[in-house]
């Protein structure tokens, strides 16, 4: 039984990150077409006819709405394979884009290949693979809609800050390595709500200077409690 590197997927500010788990795909990298993507080089909305598996680089995949505002909803990264949700999602087309953050090395598969019952059988333990993927996929999917729906921007970009907060140290100044401007595209909320929540929390005395290489956390605790807080829904 061949050995692969462990996967990871986690979530990393408002966007999950996923690594390696489509790795043992590699073994059939032969009967694929291989290509190399540059730097920001736009895929733009695959019509299913094709799938992929990303052997080396990294990408972006962001939704895009009617009125052309875009959210950051996943980073691939090397061993995953994308694409296939496409073919296997038969609804009303949504758009997405899928933008490389650095050269890519890429296997096209036909998707003919994920109804090929002959194929299924020789490889099953990639099919377990891709199943287990998908079932990953939908829990991040999941996990963005709860908190965009149940957290109002307040929320969302407390939530954020904090968990950046967290991840650099919990020290009262650190890099964020983020602009608001980041921020906005990621949660997919107007920049000038971004702006206007930095500047109440400011105001409120949470947060001190925030900028893409210095962010300054003065009240820790109530910045997690405005991160926690759910926002209240209509009835009906």
């Amino acid at each position: 039984m061949p050995h692969y590197e462990s996967e990871t997927y986690k979530q990393d500010l408002a966007v999950f990150r996923i690594r390696k788990l489509n790795a043992p795909w590699r073994e059939i990298t032969h009967l694929g077409e291989r290509k190399v993507l540059p730097r920001h080089h736009e895929l733009g909305n695959p019509e299913g006819e094709t799938f992929f598996f990303l052997n080396r680089g990294s990408l972006r995949l962001s939704c895009i709405a009617e009125d052309g505002q875009e959210r950051v909803v996943m980073i691939m990264e090397e061993g995953v394979i994308f694409g296939e949700i496409t073919f296997m999602h038969k609804s009303s087309v949504h758009f997405h884009s899928l933008r490389t953050l650095s050269e890519c090395e890429v296997f096209i598969f036909p998707n003919t290949l994920l109804d090929d019952v002959g194929f299924c059988l020789q490889y099953p333990h990639l099919i377990l693979n891709l199943v287990r993927s998908l079932g990953v996929k939908a829990g991040a999917f999941f996990s963005q809609i709860y908190d965009s729906n149940l957290l109002d921007a307040r929320g969302q970009i407390c939530r954020m800050l904090s968990h950046i907060w967290r991840e650099q140290g919990k020290a009262e100044a650190v890099n964020p390595d983020l602009s608001q401007i980041d921020m906005a595209n990621i949660l997919g909320i107007h920049r000038s709500s971004v702006c206007r929540v930095i500047r109440e929390l400011r105001d409120e005395g949470v947060i001190g200077r925030f900028s893409k290489t210095r962010l300054e956390v003065l009240d820790p605790e109530t910045l997690m409690e405005h991160g926690e807080m759910l926002c209240i829904l209509p009835s009906e």
